[in-house]
């Protein structure tokens, strides 16, 4: 038997070439998930150990080491006295701050050479500083800069160099007095790095004040004593940890991302590979049908039907084993590929190259020739049950897809399946039913595609006519056998399928989010950064053309240790109320803005009116604010009126116990702001702090000039955005719809996949067709007529797999949106899946090229003879 599969392979490669390709692309995209997120893994894990390779200690910010990396909104309390400090201490022998900013390099022509370029101080100690000098020297002025290896060359940069930098405080210019590379081997930092003389990069990049995100320490092997003296001198906020307990801490935040990644990616890989499910099955059941000769004669002879179906499973692993193999190598390629796509648009991944491990090669086999046994284990299972007297037929063909018993039970199926869903939709049966209703479905689908197939090609018997004898012919040979037309046409309703329902589902969810966020927003333009905008930036905002008012906003994000970011706000209360959305529910800002009171947001409501009460529940999960109309749920989660007391914590640790004073309406405006106290309390708790939002309210003839004019004002500064007011709601949009496009552009795939099952299917049609299409053309069919036939069949396929897969997900997609209540509707956009349906009818015109030409080749003679 063995023998017997290597001769068949041998013999009819071509006929196991489709079959082959449909693995090979499913094991390639596996393979290049799998590769990609290892090289990403080990990449960034590898760049943390190397960043902090000759570091003992770190001093950052207490709270699961906040501010890590980059002090953002959040109040460091590490500034220059704090370096000092640390600094004296016995026993530090080397201490380097470290914060970081984006920092944009510009061409001559002024466009940026990455907007990922990120800004940080040089460390003058070599054991310290993850950065090693390829040429020139450290930066020892202001005005003097480091640029990495890959920026310099992009940017035409070497040592002498001006260049000119967009930073947190405008244009700069400076000289590039050094070359640098990321670490101490080939690790590259694919971001870019810009270094700052370490004075300057205190003020540049911290947006005008001095604030560091971590104190980076080598010590002379003092350990604890050494770490206790540094934590006496420290503000009480600041924490000293080991060097481990960071790599630690980033590598499981890095870990997170990647583990985030890999399942996306190898879920579409298994769905690529379930999808080539059906075209293997097909396939084999062809080829099945077409050596009915061949195996009958093995059984005359002796063969068993254990050995017949051996024979074919063998073929089954040969197939999966090398095509999994060549899947593996087109993956380490498509790795590669997507790479450097990525990187031409400025998104380059972490690492180089591909991460070939072993688990990666096994499974990639391992899946690969399980999914084609498995889809040949029924053809095998006919194929044993061939009788001998068979190899006395001259022809055969595939009718196991007449069962009426089938067609009789898909039908019912479907029925049932459309039934279980509207009944869970209208509420008569319960909503968990949606779920398996549309497993259900689903499996209805494929027990119930012949009943469709023949359904569709008796109902395109008519409008075909209107293409002659070649249009009757190409209907009729797609009833011949539903089975296999359903089945070829099922790898394309897939795909389809899914990508219908998520376009429609995703963008009524979007329209709902985005309608209800507009409704929460307040201010026309908001100007915010999250280093701080500069004093004279906030004045020229005010002074904008077009500009009926602004207020300024001061705003920090406190972390008391071991609790939760608590941002505190103050402003002009008479400039916020003019600019913003921000409204009173209860109480006064006046005692708010005079004294030590406090305002806080109701949590409670934001939720009801972001999220609905259709409940009736405590969203917030904590006390019932009903009970009391003067109720509110704070930050925290707490139950809280006008006249209770909060306590709020201190920049320097202490808390500092204020009156909750009013309360404001669950507007986006009032969210932005936290807890909103006046100027003198604001002082007291967070000390000096820039102004980090300006709302901005504009002459209602000129809203889209001022954006113009803001974004030209605050171009040169990297750490400043205008947004418009409903920002966040335009942000959930776009965030949705870069979903939906990629989960889409995720599963053409499948497509590519449906398109080499019909060709197969198609090519060993005609195979299977050689002397019915001999007869045809010795009656008089034309090469033209035979081509158009054979087309017009592929094209029946796509438009078969089209409708199914479009209509099935239109119907989910308006079950499933319907269930969701809260005034969520349909709003179907036909332009997008009118483009969908396009694809899918292209799919079948593309597969139809290879078989229309096989089949206009047949030569009449030859074709007549039996086989």
């Amino acid at each position: 038997m063995l023998r017997l599969a290597l001769s068949n392979l041998r013999a009819n490669w071509t006929r196991f070439l489709a079959t082959a390709a449909a693995v090979v692309v499913g094991v390639a995209f596996l393979a290049a998930g799998l590769m990609l997120t290892d090289a990403v893994r080990v990449s960034l894990l590898g760049s943390v150990e190397q960043q902090y390779a000759g570091v003992d200690l770190a001093v950052t910010t207490a709270g699961e080491f906040a501010n890590l990396g980059d002090a953002g909104e959040s109040v460091s309390p590490l500034g220059a006295d704090s370096l000092a400090l640390v600094r004296a201490v016995p026993g530090v022998v080397a201490a380097a701050p470290v914060t970081t900013a984006e920092v944009r390099v510009l061409k001559p022509d002024g466009e940026a050479v990455s907007l990922r370029t990120q800004g940080r101080p040089w460390i003058v100690d070599d054991e310290l500083n993850p950065l090693t000098l390829d040429s020139g020297r450290a930066p020892t002025a202001g005005g003097e800069v480091v640029v990495d290896r890959a920026t310099a060359d992009r940017a035409g940069l070497r040592t002498g160099s001006t260049v000119v930098l967009e930073t947190p405080l405008g244009e700069r210019t400076a000289k590039v007095v050094g070359i640098s590379s990321f670490g101490r081997s080939a690790a590259v930092d694919p971001g870019g790095t810009v270094s700052f003389f370490e004075n300057e990069a205190a003020l540049v990049l911290g947006g005008g004040r001095v604030s560091w995100s971590q104190i980076l320490v080598r010590t002379a092997g003092g350990g604890a004593p050494v770490t206790q003296s540094l934590q006496q001198v420290l503000p009480p906020l600041a924490q000293v940890v080991t060097a481990e307990d960071v790599v630690e801490r980033e590598q499981r935040v890095l870990n997170t991302f990647v583990d985030v990644l890999r399942p996306v990616l190898t879920g579409f890989a298994f769905l690529s590979l379930f999808v080539c499910a059906f075209v293997i099955f097909n396939t084999f059941s062809v080829v099945v049908t077409q050596r009915f000769r061949e195996l009958a004669l093995v059984r005359a002879v002796g063969g068993t039907p254990a050995q017949v179906r051996r024979s074919l499973m063998v073929e089954g692993v040969l197939v999966g084993l090398v095509a999994s193999a060549v899947g593996l190598v087109a993956g380490a390629a498509l790795s590669v590929g997507l790479q450097a796509l990525l990187s031409r648009f400025d998104v380059p991944l972490p690492g180089a190259g591909v991460k070939v491990t072993t688990g990666t090669v096994v499974m990639g086999l391992v899946v690969g020739t399980l999914v084609t046994v498995a889809s040949v284990a029924v053809p095998a299972f006919r194929a044993g049950r061939t009788k001998p007297v068979e190899a006395m037929r001259s022809s055969a063909f595939d009718r196991s897809g007449t069962s009426k018993v089938r067609l009789v039970l898909g039908g019912a199926a479907l029925a049932a399946a459309v039934g279980v869903l509207l009944g869970a939709k209208a509420g008569a049966l319960p909503k968990a039913l949606l779920g398996g209703g549309t497993l259900f479905m689903f499996t209805a689908l494929v027990v119930g595609g012949p009943l469709l197939a023949r359904v569709f090609s008796k109902l395109l018997s008519f409008p075909m006519r209107a293409f002659g004898l070649t249009g009757r012919l190409a209907a009729d040979n797609c009833a011949r056998n539903p089975k296999r037309t359903a089945t070829t046409a099922n790898a394309l309703v897939i795909g389809l399928f899914l990508v219908t329902l998520v376009t429609v589902s995703g963008t009524a969810v979007k329209s709902w989010a985005v309608s209800r966020l507009n409704t929460l927003s307040g201010s026309d333009y908001i100007v915010s950064s999250r280093s701080g905008i500069p004093d004279d930036v906030v004045a020229k905002i005010g002074t904008t053309k077009g500009v009926e008012g602004s207020a300024g906003v001061r705003s920090v994000v406190l972390r008391p240790d071991g609790g939760s970011p608590f941002i505190v706000s103050t402003t002009d209360f008479e400039q916020l109320a003019r600019t913003s959305g921000v409204k009173v529910a209860t109480g006064s800002l006046d005692t708010v803005a005079n004294g030590d009171g406090v305002a806080i947001i109701d949590q409670q409501e934001l939720l009801k009116n972001l999220l609905g009460d259709a409940t009736g529940q405590d969203l917030a999960g904590t006390g019932d604010p009903s009970a009391d109309p003067g109720a509110t749920i704070d930050l925290g989660g707490t139950t809280t009126k006008v006249g209770d007391q909060v306590e709020v914590p201190a920049l320097d640790g202490s808390p500092v116990v204020l009156t909750v004073a009013a309360t404001l309406k669950a507007k986006l405006d009032a969210l932005t702001l936290g807890n909103l106290v006046g100027p003198s309390t604001f002082a007291r708790v967070a000390g000096e702090q820039p102004v980090r939002f300006v709302f901005v309210r504009t002459d209602p003839s000129q809203t889209e000039q001022v954006g113009l004019r803001l974004e030209q004002l605050t171009r040169s500064y990297t750490t400043i955005d205008v947004q418009p007011g409903n920002f966040v709601g335009q942000f959930v949009g776009q965030a949705l719809d870069f979903l939906i496009n990629a989960v889409n552009a995720l599963l053409a795939m499948s497509l590519l996949v449906a398109l080499i099952g019909i060709v197969n299917t198609m090519t060993l049609s005609i195979i299977e067709r050689r002397q019915e299409l001999g007869m045809v053309r010795a009656l008089g069919m034309t090469r033209g007529q035979v081509g158009t036939m054979v087309a017009l069949e592929s094209v029946l396929l796509g438009t078969l797999g089209t409708l199914v897969g479009v209509g099935t997900g239109l119907f989910l997609g308006w079950v499933l949106v319907g269930s969701l209540g809260q005034g969520i509707s349909l709003n179907v956009d036909w332009g997008r899946i009118g483009l969908i349906a396009l694809a899918g009818v292209a799919v079948g015109a593309l597969a139809s090229l290879l078989p229309t030409r096989r089949a206009t080749r047949v030569r009449v003679l030859e074709a007549m003879q039996p086989t």
